[in-house]
């Protein structure tokens, strides 16, 4: 009796050691949701067939004919993605992307989007009130013909068969329209998100939010209202990044709708905020609707120093733009929503061409903005292409309260840095890991910005044989450039980076 228990134990082991096994930690599952835009509007052309790298995976969510898939199977991932009335997305070009910048990885989507879906019906307390009420929507009859009638559901039901095989890396979302300005929206999408994280046992902090922007206005959309509310999605849900929208063309026949080019760039977009916030790293892709100045960016780097390592942000006024990196590390361009959460920092300085010359302004994470005064208040010439300049490491500003219209002045001490004051209150701003107190100056170091043709840097007599990090520390010689890690230099006075 106790040898067939024993064989039967050996046998059960075998089996869990088995299922444990398959699982690929290298099998990096998102899942995709929302209303037409994420099911895909545009008729594919003939560069989006036949190039799809076969580690580029879709797990059928319901049935098709053509191609004939089965629910609940994976296959490569050529389109359509989503559902049989599908068409080309923005999950296309995100997997795209992904595979591309990822080598030793497999990327997989799970996608459910019915064309003019409201978010309610992603709610599992809401959608079947939702479908009673309006059975003959054309997202209604989408919902029961391909999902069952539970869009939710049938969510749930694939990601756990994913994650017998990947990992849950990231949820991806686009939807707005059908609730357009709705200021409870950011609400809903919260308590979506939270349930599908509880669902399927997942932390918040391991599976992050990406919410894609509806067209702009300028662009002919006709929701863009909707952006306010997609936009405060990070301030109501942590892990939350919004993808921004911005140039990307419609179709030039409806009001909603990107054309094939905006849902590639889309899809791009959103990879390129999965990269950076997973995977900390830069997305090879071009992205042919950003401003002259935004395309450049892999031009441009950071001389910074911090007494703690903290992140550092800089604020564009002109374009409502923010560039954000980590210590050591260019990262890219941001909103200033994003790029406040980004940096986990709590103030931005920007610059403010004045008649005086270049004022700089302190901004807050809550979007006050603050005269910064004192003689240091004016600047002769700002850092770069005349509107930016930052301090880096103001973070956990939580000792005092801001009063609204503070004044701030500046003070320089030679071989220290700058210190930032309220003058109404006498109080400093400090980085949370200093040791002083908000009544004793706690000093930043000055950062510029500027493009590989040149720049300050902060170690002195830098041009010689010898590459430095950004802390000014040897990091050996230009002849063993070829065997340093990755990362920005300082080499011949200037930045470099090692790829």
């Amino acid at each position: 009796m106790k040898k067939i228990f024993y064989v039967m134990l050996l046998g059960l082991m075998a089996c869990l050691t088995k299922a444990n096994a398959e699982v690929d930690p290298n099998f990096h599952v998102y899942i995709c949701f929302g209303q037409s835009n994420m099911e895909g509007n545009a008729q594919w052309e003939s560069q989006d067939v036949g190039n799809v790298d076969p580690r580029f995976q879709m797990l059928a969510t319901c049935n098709f004919s053509s191609p004939n898939r089965k629910l609940g199977n994976w296959y490569k991932a050529i389109c359509p993605i989503v559902s049989p009335v599908g068409k080309l997305g923005p999950t296309d070009y995100f997997g795209r992307t992904m595979v591309a910048n990822l080598p030793d990885h497999k990327i997989g989507v799970i996608a459910v989007a019915m064309g003019g879906s409201p978010i309610e019906m992603f709610d599992k307390d809401k959608y079947q009130a939702k479908l009673n009420e309006n059975p003959n929507e054309w997202w209604a009859i989408l919902a029961k013909q391909h999902y069952g009638g539970n869009p939710y559901g049938r969510i749930i039901e694939m990601a756990k068969k994913a994650q017998k095989v990947g990992v849950i890396k990231g949820i991806l979302l686009h939807q707005g329209c059908s609730n357009c300005g709705d200021p409870n929206w950011p609400n809903m999408v919260k308590k979506i998100y939270n349930d599908m994280l509880k669902d399927l046992g997942l932390n918040a902090a391991d599976v992050p939010l990406f919410v894609g922007e509806v067209e702009y206005a300028d662009m002919g959309g006709g929701c863009a209202s909707h952006n306010v509310q997609v936009d405060r999605l990070p301030s109501v849900i942590p892990t939350a990044y919004v993808v921004s929208a911005k140039n990307l063309p419609g179709n030039g026949t409806d009001p909603w709708h990107f054309s094939a080019q905006g849902y590639r760039v889309l899809g791009m977009r959103y990879a390129q905020q999965a990269l950076r916030v997973i995977y900390d790293i830069d997305p090879d892709y071009d992205d042919p609707f950003l401003p002259t100045t935004e395309k450049g960016i892999n031009e441009r780097f950071t001389t910074l120093t911090s007494i703690s390592g903290k992140p550092f942000a800089i604020v564009n006024e002109a374009e409502a733009k923010a560039f954000y990196c980590t210590f050591g590390q260019h990262l890219g361009y941001a909103d200033f929503r994003t790029a406040f959460k980004e940096t986990n920092s709590s103030y931005f300085f920007k610059i403010q061409k004045t008649s005086g010359g270049f004022r700089l302004r302190l901004v807050t994470p809550e979007g006050n903005d603050y005269q910064v005064g004192g003689e240091t208040g004016y600047l002769n010439s700002p850092s770069v292409d005349g509107n930016s300049c930052f301090v880096g490491g103001l973070n956990g500003q939580n000792g005092y309260d801001i009063p609204k219209g503070a004044v701030w002045a500046m003070e320089y001490v030679d071989g220290k840095g700058f210190s930032i004051k309220n003058v109404g209150t006498g109080k400093y701003l400090k980085d949370a890991s200093s040791p002083a107190k908000y009544d004793e100056p706690t000093y930043f170091t000055f950062c510029t910005l500027g493009v590989s043709a040149g720049i300050d840097l902060p170690v002195a007599d830098a041009r010689t044989s010898d590459v430095y990090t950004l802390q000014g520390v040897k990091a050996g010689t230009k002849e063993q450039w070829s065997s340093l890690p990755q990362g920005i230099y300082i080499v011949d006075g200037k930045l470099k980076v090692k790829k």
